[in-house]
């Protein structure tokens, strides 16, 4: 019997097994590995969140100011096209003329494209203000595109309404509002998208 205590304790005294260890380390493994896995998910909507946050914090105010300039859309005798804002206008460029807001305003040339999937603006400034004839206003003085919104998927940003708002604009004389959309999906987001859709009324 006392033999029997004795050789209890020794075994008791060598520690783990071999397989008593194997066993544990696997089950440990698995642990880790759903602990990655839960973490590594955590990271990952963390960034996509933050992704959507930025993109929405670019994306609004563009797509905002873009409509206001619009809507303050202005031309007179001394301007192309005459009697018209908008020079050019199809599904990706929109090119107009409309006043700053400085006192006295200069005649700003704005042009809004979709390239590489970014929303870009580009402006020419006249070098006279309060009114015509405007000088340096002009398509071949619009300064460097400046990228406003990034991560745009959607072909057409422009489409072109009459006042019933279910008939396509087929002339200027015509065409009372652009509806300008912007459909982003942010770098991480797998594939969700936000859209921002504005409408915007020309002055007549």
């Amino acid at each position: 019997m006392r033999r029997s205590i004795t050789q209890r304790l020794r075994r008791e005294d060598s520690g783990f097994t071999l397989i008593e260890l194997t066993a544990t380390m696997a089950v440990f493994g698995i642990f880790l590995a759903a602990v990655a896995l839960v973490l590594g998910g955590a990271i990952r909507n963390s960034s996509a969140v933050e992704d959507q946050a930025s993109s929405q914090a670019e994306t609004r105010p563009a797509v905002d100011s873009l409509a206001g300039e619009l809507r303050q859309g202005y031309s007179d005798s001394t301007l192309p096209n005459w009697p018209y804002a908008i020079q050019t206008w199809n599904g990706t460029t929109l090119t107009f003329y409309t006043p700053d807001r400085q006192s006295p305003y200069h005649m700003l040339l704005v042009s809004y494209r979709l390239s590489g999937g970014e929303l870009q603006r580009a402006v020419a400034t006249s070098t006279n203000t309060a009114s015509g004839p405007w000088s340096g206003v002009a398509a071949g003085n619009l300064g460097a595109y400046r990228t406003l919104a990034r991560s745009v998927t959607n072909s057409t940003l422009f489409t072109y309404w009459q006042n019933n708002g279910t008939t396509p604009a087929t002339t200027l004389a015509n065409l009372a509002f652009v509806r300008i959309t912007v459909t982003v999906s942010p770098r991480g987001s797998q594939g969700r998208t936000s859209s921002y859709i504005v409408n915007a009324s020309l002055r007549t």
